[in-house]
């Protein structure tokens, strides 16, 4: 395989796994939209889609397996971004899976919905003065929620980004921000705690016998949301590994 027609068929494999990202950016996208209306058919497509999105992950791998047994031997750089490739595309494949469990929860959950979500207020930190005391309700965790899955969908979109332009510098800063969906994930979860927590659900019970249900399948759901930034921070250091041959987020000298 000469050079040209090596150049060519990596730059086809690169849009293959762009196209990739895309799909599964569509459907964490879909899935989070799905969970701010209840829209069953919303959540039916993205669990739809997620055979499309394993699907193009086999065709990649395939044809990142032909490359590397047609071209011997590789460049460095060549090498490493083939080998890149197949934890890339596995760690975007963990996230449409992600998306469609969302989904497949969000589906689960309908059933379990008020007519609207419980606003009983629940005290955390009672033993707190009461300037001190912080309120929760369903409705704000499921705000949240919905923030901390943006967050973690514009560290995917940041994370493409950087591997569509291997950008070295915007990979280390979005691994970074992978610590502020870490803070969202744990006060959702604080909160989704508190709400099951004994004394402090009787309330939310006697008002909506399947409260506890429901924060059960959110708690699971932002686990995920959560995940999606970890697949992201996997992506950004595959981008450095690429460009520079290092693995591990070394901090850039200024």
């Amino acid at each position: 395989m000469t050079r040209t027609v090596l150049d060519t068929e990596l730059q086809d494999l690169d849009a293959q796994i762009i196209k990739l990202g895309q799909l599964v950016d569509d459907a964490l996208g879909k899935a989070l939209e799905a969970m701010k209306t209840g829209n069953q058919a919303t959540a039916g497509m993205v669990i739809e889609a997620d055979a499309m999105i394993d699907s193009l992950r086999a065709a990649i791998e395939e044809h990142t397996i032909r490359l590397l047994t047609l071209q011997q031997p590789l460049g460095g750089r060549d090498l490493r971004y083939l080998t890149s490739v197949f934890s890339i595309v596995s760690d975007l494949e963990r996230i449409g899976d992600g998306a469609a469990g969302i989904a497949q929860n969000i589906l689960r959950m309908e059933p379990l919905r008020s007519a609207q979500l419980s606003h009983v207020a629940i005290h955390v930190d009672a033993e707190a003065p009461a300037s001190q005391e912080h309120n929760i309700t369903e409705a704000e965790i499921v705000r949240n929620m919905l923030e901390l899955g943006n967050e973690a969908r514009r560290v995917l979109q940041g994370s493409m980004g950087a591997f569509a332009n291997r950008d070295v510098k915007a990979a280390r800063y979005i691994w970074q921000e992978d610590d502020v969906v870490d803070v969202r994930y744990h006060l959702v979860r604080h909160d989704l705690m508190a709400l099951m927590e004994g004394a402090r659900a009787i309330p939310a019970l006697q008002s909506d016998s399947r409260i506890l249900q429901r924060a059960t399948y959110l708690l699971w759901i932002a686990h995920k949301l959560e995940r999606v930034a970890d697949h992201s921070s996997n992506i950004c250091e595959r981008v450095v590994f690429i460009a520079e041959g290092e693995m591990g987020m070394v901090p850039q000298e200024e």
